[in-house]
């Protein structure tokens, strides 16, 4: 149970309200017709997309603002360099402060097997492996029933899967996580998780086992499930389980927590508009005391 600090004693409230088409930026896969493709699947989808740079391109000199959700490929140009450090803080600033962030699976193969991605390795919810394998198709089995995140697929569908030197990594849940879908694989008794999120400080993170390349994206069911996903992960601090975490150190109620909403409030950040009347009053601070005196499960 995370620690409490200084609460104000005053009735908790539960905040449960959906989502709006998110905004997303894709860092590039170092293929147009990757990136395409999945630009087309995400606008389809009522989202809108973005293409961006590559990840070892990618710099502080992005601007961020207006995005909510960041997907992060590295399939495609997974043989090239780190992202650089300060853009990785800043991408982890930007999921801390209550936005998204979504990985293919090369991304965590590279945490493990070459030392890349170390920043952003933390806000992920499985643990670094090597272990990856090249099969033709895969099978997605729900794993937990999550309003968002299973919206109109079936329990089970398979996809044809593209390869990048391989198509699935091997993924262990961290402490915390939540395995949205399950893999068909199973090694040592273990089944991989196939879809894997968390929250982190406010915003969400997750972990696909699979590289998303063009045979996965152009898949319908795939298509649903990135796009519910972005839904999941863009869904702001107000509509998380601990709303009152928004600031570092994630997982621990206190000052800081406090500080960032007035920041927001006296700013009159939309994030501070808690009861979304489009009003910035007493009403927003006592749900945002409300839930800060809840505290975090």
């Amino acid at each position: 149970m995370p620690r409490i600090i200084a609460p104000i004693a005053l009735a908790a409230l539960t905040i449960s309200q959906a989502a709006s088409a998110a905004n997303v930026l894709i860092v590039s896969a170092g293929s147009d017709t990757t990136n395409t493709a999945l630009k087309s699947a995400l606008e389809n989808q009522g989202h809108t997309a973005t293409i961006g740079p590559t990840y070892w391109e990618f710099d502080t000199n992005f601007d961020l603002t207006g995005f909510d959700v960041i997907y992060i490929q590295g399939n495609g140009n997974w043989t090239q360099s780190d992202m650089p450090l300060d853009a990785q803080s800043m991408i982890l600033d930007f999921a801390q402060d209550g936005a998204g962030v979504v990985f293919s699976e090369w991304v965590i193969w590279m945490v493990q097997a070459r030392s890349v991605f170390q920043v952003l390795a933390a806000a992920m919810p499985v643990e670094p492996t090597t272990a990856f394998r090249s099969t033709a198709t895969v099978t997605f089995t729900e794993n937990i029933n999550d309003p968002f995140v299973s919206d109109g697929l079936p329990t089970s569908f398979n996809m044809p899967l593209s390869s990048f030197s391989g198509t699935e990594t091997f993924l262990t849940p961290k402490e915390n996580a939540t395995v949205f879908y399950d893999s068909d694989w199973v090694s040592g008794g273990q089944t991989s998780g196939a879809v894997v999120g968390w929250d982190i400080c406010g915003g969400r993170v997750v972990n696909f086992s699979t590289v998303n390349g063009i045979n996965q994206i152009n898949d319908p069911n795939f298509q649903i499930l990135l796009s519910n996903l972005m839904t999941w992960v863009s869904r702001s601090e107000k509509d998380v389980v601990c709303f009152a975490d928004i600031a570092v150190p994630c997982g621990v109620l206190d000052f800081f927590d406090i500080s960032q909403y007035l920041s927001r409030f006296a700013a009159q950040d939309e994030r501070a508009d808690l009861n979304d009347d489009n009003n910035f009053d007493f009403f927003d601070i006592s749900i945002y005391i409300s839930g800060y005196t809840n505290g975090c499960p």
